[in-house]
Order: structure tokens, then C-alpha cells, then sequence
């Protein structure tokens, strides 16, 4: 109730012109207007650009932000930008939401700049604002890594078409990434990629069959009564497990055992 208050107040501050600072806070992004927008953009590679109304509040602008601390985490190569666009009084920064396409009845509107105001790419209109997809949508225009909450970008890398490896194949990519895993200093990276080893000797001893009952026992136990820090270890898991999933299995099946049941 007290949120659903909250929103109203905000709405109609905005509808009043007044500068509220009750919108939902968006850590690590930087505020850009008419003035500062071309001389900002042009210093970062990339600029990550969410335009948007003045105080925006809801799912889609807290998967922005949650994406920006994801950002800042693993690159200094991106920008991650807003911009407020206002119907109303002095209509600030109409402007430059239409020199980029922004149809004001479906914002957010989110683009990519690749250095400067000419070179961009805007966010799929189909796909959902999620933390996800905003990472997806970063990975595959640009060189930087910004993968999901547990992945390692080198193993990411090195386990593409894992399951259809013959294994021998598997057990010496197995080796291989064992002495990865000794070079990370990292607590949580040793973690993860302690993870991503178990999961690599599941798959070759039990085949891939394994990738998929796994990920139903993680399901059921996150859906569970787990704790906190138990339900963000297995959503970890549940992304590492993704980075094992083939588009088309053309690997001969084995005859594996049977996965166990773990409790």
C-alpha cells in the first residue's frame, strides 16, 4: 500500500512540474540532458542509454539499475546512461528523444551507442526489459562480458558444444579448466568454478540427460522454503547449468547411468 501511495505522489509531482526525488534510484547511471549528451557519449565506447519519463519508477527501470550494478562490476568500457524526457512546461529533452525514434506512449526506450551519436542499436521492442535480456542484448553487439549473476566468462567460452564433445574430448576440457580454477583469486569465482567442474564430470559420466534433471531439482528447491543466501547459490547454479545447454544434441547416446537423486 505504502509503495502504491508512493507511485501516486510521484505521478502527480511530475504532472505539476515539480522535481521529485522520490523516483526509484538507478546506482552507477549518470543523468544526461541536451547539452551534456554528444560530449559524454563520444568519451566511452559504449553507452548503455535508457530514455525514459523524468522520474521513472517500476519493473523496467529496476532491471535497468539492477543491470547498471551488474556493469560496474566487470567493465569500465560502458556507460550507463539515462535520460529524462518531460510533456510538459519547457518539454526538456523532447528533442532529443525524437532524434532518436523515442515514441514517448512506450517508454522506456533503450539504445546502445558505439561511441558516438550516429552509431547505435536499439533494444528489441519484443523482448522484455529484464536484467537478463538488457545483458544479452550488451554480449551480443559489443566484445564486453557481462554474463549472468555466478558465470565465468572463460568458462562460458570454453564449454560452448560441451555436450556434443566426444569424451575424451570432455575429461581433457575438464583438466584444462581445472588449472583455470587455480589461477582465480577470487573467493567466489573459486565457487563458481568449482561449480562448473562438478557439472562438466556430471555430464561425462551421466550424459546430458543429467543438464536436464538438474535443473528441475534446482527449480523445485528455489521454489522451496530455502533462505535467502540458499535461493541466490542456486540461482547461481541455474545459470552455470545454461552455459552447458546445446541448441541441437548430436552426440550418439551413451548408455549412462541413471543421474541420482540427490537430497
Amino acid at each position: 500500500m505504502l509503495r502504491l501511495l508512493l507511485l501516486f505522489l510521484l505521478t502527480g509531482l511530475n504532472h505539476l512540474g515539480y522535481h521529485a526525488t522520490l523516483a526509484i534510484s538507478c546506482p552507477g547511471c549518470v543523468d544526461l540532458d541536451e547539452l551534456s549528451f554528444q560530449k559524454t557519449i563520444e568519451r566511452f565506447n559504449y553507452t548503455l542509454c535508457k530514455f525514459d519519463i523524468a522520474f521513472p519508477y517500476g519493473d523496467k527501470h529496476e532491471a535497468f539499475a539492477a543491470f547498471s550494478r551488474a556493469a560496474h562490476k566487470v567493465t569500465n568500457d560502458l556507460l550507463i546512461a539515462t535520460v529524462g524526457i518531460k510533456d510538459y512546461g519547457e518539454m526538456e529533452n523532447k528533442e532529443l528523444g525524437d532524434r532518436f525514434g523515442v515514441d514517448q506512449k512506450k517508454f522506456p526506450a533503450i539504445h546502445l551507442f558505439k561511441g558516438n551519436m550516429d552509431e547505435f542499436v536499439k533494444f528489441p521492442d519484443h523482448l522484455d526489459i529484464t536484467l537478463d535480456n538488457l545483458k544479452a542484448f550488451v554480449s551480443s553487439n559489443t566484445e564486453l562480458y557481462i554474463g549472468r549473476d555466478g558465470c565465468l566468462k572463460q568458462f562460458n567460452d570454453a564449454l560452448r558444444n560441451y555436450a556434443n564433445k566426444e569424451d575424451s574430448e570432455q575429461l581433457a576440457l575438464i583438466k584444462e579448466l581445472q588449472a583455470e580454477q587455480e589461477k582465480l583469486t577470487k573467493p567466489d569465482e573459486q565457487a563458481n568454478a568449482k561449480v562448473y567442474l562438478m557439472y562438466m564430470k556430471k555430464l561425462n559420466e551421466l550424459g546430458y540427460e543429467f543438464l536436464e534433471e538438474e535443473t528441475k531439482r534446482l527449480l523445485r528447491l528455489k521454489a522451496g522454503k530455502v533462505t535467502a543466501a540458499k535461493k541466490v547459490e542456486l540461482h547461481h547454479k541455474l545459470n552455470i547449468l545454461e552455459a552447458f545447454r546445446v541448441h541441437k544434441l548430436t552426440k550418439a547416446k551413451s548408455q549412462k547411468p541413471e543421474p541420482k537423486k540427490e537430497l
